[in-house]
């Protein structure tokens, strides 16, 4: 028994190794993308051994693959960002394929046609490949970076973007007097707000009620940190699973091999806010102040790079909440006629009004409790 509980160990080990490779690997097929494509000569005849790099500009990264007999390549685990696409075979002019800009999760089609010539020349194409996807049968929609950037949103929830998409409807319900599910809840295309997977680089942020990403103050923080995500609606691949309804898949920003940053503070008040139907005489009180910093850059050029985030919600905000209580004859058990009833019933009530802030109190037809949440 003794030298079994001494060889268990190591197989253990070993099987944790392999559930940590395995799920890396799918977490980054859910955050990466794909460029493929067929290398042919001007009449049309399929390449092969056409050696195909693609390099990413922000950070030198390159991914190469030599095409096969039928003139295919696949270059794969490429992160999200702008890319050069060369080719080179003996005999042919290179070609550099320019302006590829690949998303998460997206797979690119870029066709090379080689032309006959001496090394010394080289071809340069110049376009951006089709938007359609034409590699799978998966209906998806993208928040870029602009739209991440420049859109404004109240609250700064990077979540709100998803409500642009189509098919993408907001839940009006939020479970605000518990500890969990205090994200946006959103349905797409029909199905149960907690059927939908949010992921952070490959990583889940559902709780532990399969609800929406966020925090106690009902918003998911660091849009700032956020380059662009992709809401997987339908016909999505074997890496996306555990829910039946939408993926947002949403990719961070990295370091480059330029330095870079930016600090912002957000504020709103009640300064311009109309005061409501069932306030008092003053308007609840009202503070927003959203404040944070990135940076980034290279450690090691073309090698390491670090990408830092802050950003910080302080919110102070009153509510005025009114509710119905029985009154005097309802407790003693008359109606409002003052004839007695067998079985107390609610006719009238009283209205009372109070604050934590000040004392007031007012008698009408209903309760109301005012107090300011910090």
């Amino acid at each position: 028994m003794l030298m079994k509980m001494q060889e268990n160990p190591p197989g253990r080990l070993l099987l944790a190794v392999l559930f940590v490779v395995c799920m890396s690997s799918a977490a980054s097929a859910q955050t990466t993308g794909t460029i493929g494509g067929v290398a042919t000569d001007r009449s049309g005849g399929l390449l092969s051994g056409v050696l195909v790099s693609a390099r990413h500009l922000e950070t030198s990264l390159v991914r190469t693959a030599v095409t096969s007999d039928d003139g295919r390549f696949v270059l794969t685990m490429l992160p999200s960002g702008r890319y050069d696409v060369t080719a080179e075979l003996v005999g042919f002019r290179p070609l550099a394929v320019t302006g590829i800009t690949l998303t998460v999760n997206q797979t690119v089609r870029v066709n090379l046609t080689l032309e006959v010539g001496v090394v010394s020349e080289e071809v340069t194409v110049v376009g951006e490949p089709s938007a359609v996807n034409t590699r799978s049968a998966e209906l998806s929609y993208l928040i870029g970076e602009q739209t991440v950037e420049h859109l404004p949103l109240n609250g700064r929830n990077y979540t709100d973007l998803a409500l642009l998409q189509p098919g993408v409807i907001p839940f009006p319900h939020r479970d605000g007097g518990s500890v969990v599910a205090h994200g946006l809840g959103m349905s797409v295309n029909g199905q149960d707000p907690r059927s939908n997977v949010y992921l952070l680089d490959g990583t889940l942020l559902n709780d532990f009620t399969n609800g929406p990403a966020g925090s106690a103050a009902g918003t998911a923080l660091g849009i700032e940190t956020v380059r662009e995500f992709r809401v997987e609606s339908n016909g999505y691949q074997a890496e996306f699973g555990r829910n039946f309804g939408g993926q947002i898949n949403v990719v961070t920003k990295s370091g480059t091999n330029e330095i870079r940053g930016s600090a912002h503070e957000f504020h709103r008040n009640d300064a311009l806010d109309s005061r409501n139907y069932f306030d008092a005489a003053d308007k609840p009180s009202f503070r927003r102040n959203q404040f944070g910093a990135t940076a980034g850059g290279p450690l090691r050029a073309d090698r390491t790079f670090f990408f830092v985030g802050y950003e910080a919600l302080i919110e102070r905000l009153g509510r005025t909440i009114s509710t119905v209580v029985p009154d005097d004859n309802a407790r003693a058990g008359f109606r409002a006629d003052r004839s007695a009833c067998t079985r107390p019933s609610v006719h009238t009530s009283r209205r009372f009004r109070a604050r934590t802030a000040r004392s007031s109190v007012e008698v009408s037809r209903s309760i109301r409790f005012r107090f300011s949440k910090s």
